[in-house]
C-alpha cells in the first residue's frame, strides 16, 4: 500500500498538493513544505470553500469509491525539503481537524535529520472514526517542539468529507422535497424535468493576493435537473466591494454537453492588472449570461467567491496574534512583487498614528533588501518591553513599510503579537 501511495504522489497530481509561493521556504532553517499527500480523496466537496450544504455533493461522497469513508484507513504523506547546506533537526507535526476541533490522539509528532538537499517523506496513517470536515496540516518545530518555524498556509491544507447516516438521509429528503437548504433551493433532478444550472463552488486561491500576483480559480458547475443542456456559457467577473457595479471580465468558458447531475470544473489563472486599486474583491460567476437556456429554475445562476485581499505587501510570519518567548528566535517575513527595500515597524498603537508609540528596524534611514527579518538577540524584546512598561501596555503590532528606488513607498496590513517575558513580573 505504501508503494501504490508513493505512485499516487509522484504521477496523480490530483492527489498531491504542490504548494506555490504563498509558502515561503524558511530562510532561517532552510527547510520548505513541499506537498501534502492522501490516499483518499474525494473530488466533491474538496477546496477552501468545501460546500457541504450539497445534497448532490454529500450523496456523491457517499456512492464515489475514491471517496474515504467512516471505518477507513487515511494514509497522509508530507515531503520536507532541506534547502539548506548543513543537515536540520527539526520536529514534524502532522495535524487532523474535524469541524475545526484538532483531534490530538490522531496527530503525528517525531524529530527527524534531513540532509542538506535531501526530502524527507513523512508518513501518518489515522483511522477514521469521526464523520464531518477534516483538514490536514503540517507543522515544522524546533528539535525539542517549544517554537514553531513553519506553518501550512491557510487555503493550503488538505481537505476532505466524511457524511454522516443523518446527513445522507437529510440530502436525500432535500432532493425529495425541494426544500431550502442555506439560502439554497434545492430542486429534485426528475428524470424529465428541465436542465437546472448553478454552480456547486466557486473557489479563489490565494485569499490575500499581491499586485501582479497569479490567481487560481477553481468553479464547479452542475446540472441539478433531469435533460441534457448543450452549448452552456458561462461569465467569469472580479470587481471591488467598494465598486460593485463596476465588473471586469476573466474569462466565459463553455460546456458543450452536460447530461443531468454532472458536474464539469473550469481550473482558470488570471492576474489582476497592475492598476488595479488595493483593497477587497470578489469573483462573480454566471452561468447562461444570456438566459438562452429555458431551466427549472432561473434564479440561481449566480455565485460570488470569497473575498479576496490585494495589496503590495502581505505579511506571512508571525501569524496574527502568535506569541514569542523573550529568548527565543524572533522571525518576521513578508512578501511583496512590486517593493526592493523594506523596514518593520512594531509598537504598541494599533493604528500606528502616535510616533512615540511605535518603532523602526532597522532603525534610522536603513532598508534592508530581505523579506524576513531575524532582529539582533535582545534588540526587539528590550524595545518593545521596554514601550510597553512606558505606554502601559500588554499588546504589540506589526507592519512592513516598502519603498522603490523611486522612491514610492506603501505600507502593508497590520498584525498583532505578544511576548512572554522570562520574568512574568518584567512588566
Amino acid at each position: 500500500m505504501f508503494r501504490f501511495f508513493l505512485l499516487n504522489y509522484v504521477f496523480f497530481g490530483i492527489i498531491a498538493l504542490n504548494f506555490p509561493t504563498s509558502l515561503q521556504a524558511d530562510q532561517v532553517t532552510g527547510l520548505k513544505i513541499i506537498a501534502i499527500v492522501l490516499s483518499k480523496t474525494c473530488p466533491l466537496p474538496d477546496g477552501p470553500d468545501m460546500a457541504i450544504d450539497s445534497p448532490d455533493s454529500i450523496l456523491k461522497s457517499v456512492t464515489n469509491p475514491s471517496c474515504p469513508k467512516l471505518g477507513d484507513k487515511q494514509l497522509i504523506q508530507t515531503a520536507i525539503q532541506n534547502q539548506g547546506k548543513s543537515p536540520k533537526h527539526a520536529g514534524i507535526e502532522i495535524t487532523v481537524n474535524v469541524d475545526g476541533t484538532e483531534l490530538k490522539k490522531k496527530r503525528h509528532r517525531k524529530v527527524y535529520t534531513i540532509q542538506a538537499g535531501d526530502t524527507a517523506k513523512v508518513l501518518h496513517e489515522i483511522d477514521l472514526e469521526n464523520t464531518g470536515r477534516y483538514q490536514i496540516a503540517v507543522r515544522i518545530w524546533d528539535s525539542r517542539f517549544k517554537r514553531i518555524l513553519l506553518n501550512t498556509s491557510s487555503g493550503d491544507e488538505r481537505l476532505f468529507y466524511i457524511a454522516s447516516p443523518q446527513d445522507v438521509e437529510v440530502a436525500k429528503t432535500h432532493l425529495a422535497s425541494g426544500v431550502i437548504v442555506s439560502g439554497k433551493r434545492i430542486i429534485s433532478p426528475l428524470k424529465f424535468d428541465p436542465p437546472d444550472l448553478r454552480w456547486e463552488t466557486v473557489q479563489v486561491l490565494p485569499k490575500h493576493a499581491l499586485r501582479g500576483e497569479k490567481l487560481r480559480l477553481r468553479l464547479n458547475l452542475i446540472n441539478a435537473g433531469g435533460d441534457i443542456v448543450q452549448d452552456v456559457s458561462t461569465k467569469v467577473q472580479y470587481y471591488n466591494v467598494k465598486q460593485p457595479m463596476r465588473k471586469s471580465v476573466i474569462a466565459l468558458p463553455t460546456a458543450r454537453v452536460m447530461a443531468p447531475g454532472e458536474i464539469i470544473t473550469f481550473d482558470l489563472e488570471y492576474t489582476l492588472p497592475e492598476d488595479q486599486l488595493m483593497g477587497k474583491y470578489q469573483i462573480i460567476a454566471t452561468v447562461d449570461p444570456e438566459n438562452d437556456i429555458e431551466e427549472l429554475k432561473e434564479k440561481n445562476n449566480e455565485a460570488k467567491s470569497n473575498v479576496i485581499r490585494l495589496s503590495d505587501i502581505k505579511l506571512l510570519l508571525p501569524s496574527d496574534k502568535f506569541t514569542f518567548e523573550e529568548n527565543g528566535l524572533f522571525l518576521f517575513q513578508w512578501d511583496s512583487l512590486a517593493f526592493s527595500e523594506f523596514k518593520i515597524q512594531v509598537g504598541v498603537d494599533k493604528k500606528f498614528e502616535d510616533s512615540g508609540s511605535y518603532f523602526d528596524l532597522p532603525q534610522g534611514n536603513r532598508w534592508i533588501a530581505d523579506k524576513e527579518m531575524v532582529p539582533l538577540a535582545g534588540e526587539l524584546p528590550g524595545m518593545a518591553m521596554g514601550l510597553m512598561r512606558a505606554k502601559e501596555k500588554n499588546q504589540l503590532y506589526w507592519r512592513v513599510i516598502g519603498r522603490q528606488a523611486s522612491g514610492r513607498q506603501a505600507i502593508s496590513g497590520i498584525r498583532k503579537f505578544t511576548i512572554t517575558p522570562v520574568n512574568s513580573e518584567t512588566l
